[in-house]
């Protein structure tokens, strides 16, 4: 049995170094701390879309999660190098084969309704995303727990690989390894419910959540969500009594950035148009930094005529994402060439991707039957974003697709769990889309968006080879050959080419002069703990 573990591995700490190499202008404006930290205060923070839920097993927006992350906690959590470290486990130990989990459990926490937690609530915790009627949106992280699939077939009332030795000791054991599981054990699907809460609200529980974690939820309605500080938390009371959330449907930036610079706020994303000026004028302090995250239009592979290959190169081949990154994004973001972004374990510089060229997108035009374009449809590209960067993004697109004879239509639909329901039922041709990593290992971005069984696979591309290289890669032990496998996953996922990858995200806002405390990780705004944030005003 390998010793209590409470470092993160080799990979998450060459991820760190290269992120703090890649980004210089960390903090563009420095401002030093007051050395007493003050309790109390408000916080206000916007969020860009309306999340669907609040319950961590079924929620599917990075905006939820936002929130999610305040509310719950789980056996670990990231520290802001992305180590894994102690939540409410205390210490765990991991088998040399990689198949036994086990947990001890801090002793005195409590869910916000005052009940223990136990190691019986993680085990109904897990059972409930593993549970098919839940349908919940984590449940392809914990299928390789030993007994799923007798569960799932109704063959036996429990999963036999979630045990409890003693009341705060939890065992876990996997049917095959699965490198990644004690990162995916800090992501938000792995978070501690109380089953009398799930039970009293049923279907409702994601509007009336009840965690552990720092903060405690209040309400939401007229596009606020309201949190307080929880008292009794285990790491001891946040600083801060309460956090409100206000809700900017459709990313509007420029009216989030108008409350931010009116006190308003207490940070806010800069608006492209006005970003040299806010950063020259240090007013405000500023963070910058580049996080594992993928924004990409997919290519529905079903629809005809994008269900030829050659067609979806052509449209990839005539993107100049060089100018999208400069005229709409002012040189922010980072190009991106394939899905797995810099920092990540597995990312290589490599040229697998598809360069601007419209010559050679018309040529596969001609080659796919369509010379010059005809007798292909009008295109429609749909984004849930509405801000006047993403407007300038897809109009750049637009013009590059009708240079090489492809005509395309921009649609916008700034409610996100309508967007959301688009994508699945299959109906949309092109849809802008972001994939922000849950946890920072390739399988997050490959498997997620590529595996043939993935929920959010929108492009509904299959290769079977693909599946089993990705299938292979998680229970891989040995990181070097697992890096190894996905580099060779992700070469052969961009030849059948679903998706026209455009840039790696940086994240970059502004906040107020008196706030401290702020902690952002390569995951971006979800995993900022702020139960360690405060004011000195």
């Amino acid at each position: 049995m390998l010793g209590q573990v409470k470092k993160g591995v080799i990979p998450f700490l060459f991820l760190s170094l290269i992120f703090s190499y890649a980004c210089k202008d960390t903090d563009l404006k420095k401002k030093p701390e007051s050395a007493q930290k003050t309790y109390g205060g408000t916080y206000r923070s916007p969020l860009p879309f309306e999340p669907k839920t609040l319950d961590p097993a079924l929620s599917t927006d990075i905006y939820a999660v936002t929130v999610i992350q305040q509310i719950y906690d789980g056996l670990v959590q990231f520290d802001k190098d992305l180590n894994i470290i102690p939540a409410i486990a205390k210490s765990w130990k991991i088998s040399l084969d990689g198949l036994t989990y086990t947990f001890y459990l801090r002793e005195g926490v409590r869910f916000h309704n005052g009940k223990d937690v136990t190691a019986e609530d993680f085990i109904y915790s897990f059972t409930r995303i593993l549970d098919p009627d839940v349908k919940s949106s984590s449940v392809g992280f914990f299928t390789n727990i030993l007994g799923v699939k007798e569960f799932q077939r109704g063959l036996s009332k429990s999963v036999k690989g979630l045990k409890a030795p003693s009341k705060y000791t939890l065992g876990i054991t996997l049917s095959k390894p699965y490198s990644p599981f004690i990162t995916i054990l800090a992501m938000k699907g792995a978070k501690v419910v109380p089953k009398e809460e799930v039970k009293k609200w049923g279907k409702d529980f994601g509007k009336h959540p009840v965690g552990t974690g720092g903060f405690k939820f209040v309400s939401w309605r007229d596009n606020e969500i309201v949190l307080e500080a929880n008292k009794d938390y285990f790491e001891g009371r946040p600083i801060l009594d309460r956090i409100v959330y206000k809700i900017f449907p459709g990313r509007d930036v420029e009216k989030m950035f108008k409350e931010f610079a009116s006190g308003g706020l207490e940070n806010s994303e800069i608006p492209d148009n006005i970003r040299d000026d806010v950063i020259k004028s240090r007013k405000y302090y500023v963070i910058k930094r580049p996080i594992l995250s993928l924004l990409f239009h997919g290519l529905n592979t079903k629809i005809i005529p994008l269900n030829n290959k050659k067609i979806r190169q052509a449209i990839n081949f005539a993107i100049n994402k060089e100018k999208i990154i400069q005229e709409a994004y002012n040189g922010k973001h980072i190009k991106a060439d394939a899905i797995l972004p810099p920092g990540i374990p597995g990312y290589e510089r490599k040229e697998i991707g598809y360069p601007y060229n419209p010559e050679k997108a018309k040529r596969l035009l001609s080659e796919a039957g369509h010379p010059e374009g005809r007798g292909i449809p009008t295109f429609e590209i749909w984004s849930a974003a509405t801000t006047e960067a993403t407007r300038k993004e897809l109009e750049i697109v637009k013009a590059n697709l009708k240079d090489i004879g492809i005509n395309v239509e921009l649609k916008y639909e700034k409610r996100w769990p309508v967007y959301e329901s688009y994508l699945n039922r299959k109906r949309l041709p092109i849809f802008r889309y972001i994939w922000y990593a849950d946890f920072p290992d390739p399988d997050n971005f490959l498997a997620i968006l590529s595996h043939s069984n993935s929920q959010y696979n929108f492009t509904y591309y299959k290769n079977k080879h693909v599946d089993k290289m990705l299938e292979d890669a998680k229970s891989e032990l040995d990181f070097i050959k697992r890096m190894g496998i996905y580099r060779m996953a992700e070469r052969e996922i961009m030849k059948g080419v679903p998706i026209a990858p455009l840039l790696h995200l940086s994240y970059e806002e502004a906040y107020q002069p008196y706030v401290n405390g702020i902690e952002v990780n390569a995951l971006g705004s979800p995993y900022i703990p702020m139960k360690k944030v405060w004011f000195s005003r």
